[in-house]
């Protein structure tokens, strides 16, 4: 089925802007395509406009297909998917590490009856593709490939590939009518309603302050939070910071809440368990701070300082406000 020379990347998007996510597996795809002479399609399902294109033209995406859709649908995202793998046949559908794209993915590979593969943290291509999936949190990485000729689905682990700028000139726009597929829905969501924690999406931010277990009570969130908002990033939080009612959930970082690949990762009070330290290893630059020499977190870190983070940060902030 998959004899074509092509290889498609969903794109998510929001406020037609693509996400972090969809713009490392573009990356990686577009790698891909160099290397093995592949046409890269960006898929875009919703709604986009112009700039949502340039910037895929921007990283490299060869062709665009185009499906213009008002609410998002598990099932109709889904069908849309299955049409289009089995018009266009690609060799790769590859999807960043986000909600959205783990159902849109998981339904559409069942329904073809295809293998799809999630964490994966690098993929190579000799007679085929071979991929590394991080296992435990990535405490452990396994090679895999899939013994068959139909396409191969991929969900990249966040912050395993880095986005990289392949600007395009002459990209080709399709635009696929799927109406059939967004019919006769079982579902329709009628209104969402969104926390406002969950207005800051961790995934996209640059810089990220977490809140760990040693700063863990209101002082001590006082002041992570006024050294995020003196740095222009986001709160996160280790597990059970959120499990002690002190933030939201959705502010969870590491295994079972949010991976995320920022910048700059200051972690405040943050021990480094094994959890959390899966989430954050895409980050660009990790300091840590912590009274204990031995926390693991040390050892992922670029920068460490020990010593009680309720006394470090307000010298932190001061040093910021004499730079600033």
């Amino acid at each position: 089925m998959s004899n074509t020379n092509n290889l498609m990347v969903y794109i998510q998007c929001d406020e037609n802007t693509p996400i972090n996510a969809s713009l490392e597996a573009l990356s990686k795809g577009v790698e891909l395509g160099k290397e093995n002479n592949l046409d890269v399609i960006a898929v875009l399902i919703g709604k986009f406009d112009e700039n949502t294109e340039k910037i895929c033209k921007d990283y490299g995406a060869n062709k665009i297909i185009e499906v213009a859709v008002e609410q998002y649908n598990i099932k109709s995202y889904g069908e849309i998917v299955v049409k289009l793998v089995k018009e266009y046949s690609p060799k790769l559908f590859l999807a960043g590490t986000t909600p959205v794209a783990k159902d849109v993915t998981a339904y559409a590979s069942s329904k073809l009856d295809m293998v799809s593969l999630s964490n994966v943290s690098d993929i190579k291509m000799q007679d085929d593709f071979e991929f590394t999936i991080a296992l435990y949190g990535g405490a452990v990485l396994r090679d895999a490939s899939i013994n068959s000729d139909t396409t191969k689905f991929a969900i990249l682990s966040s912050g395993a590939f880095k986005k990289v700028l392949s600007p395009v000139d002459n990209v080709e726009i399709i635009k696929e009518d799927c109406s059939e597929q967004t019919k006769d829905l079982l579902t329709i969501i009628k209104e969402s309603v969104t926390e406002i924690s969950e207005s800051v999406n961790l995934e996209e931010a640059e810089i990220i302050v977490t809140c760990g277990r040693g700063m863990g009570t209101p002082e001590g969130y006082k002041l992570v939070e006024d050294l995020a908002k003196q740095l222009g990033g986001a709160i996160g939080a280790t597990r059970p910071v959120t499990e002690s009612g002190l933030v939201a959930r959705t502010q969870q970082v590491g295994q079972s809440g949010k991976i995320v690949a920022p910048k700059l990762y200051i972690g405040c009070g943050v021990s480094g368990a094994v959890q959390h330290l899966s989430g954050i290893l895409g980050s660009d630059y990790i300091v840590a701070i912590n009274k204990d020499e031995d926390a693991p977190i040390f050892e992922v870190a670029d920068v460490g300082i020990v010593g009680d983070a309720m006394a470090v940060i307000p010298l932190f902030m001061e040093e910021i406000k004499k730079v600033k």
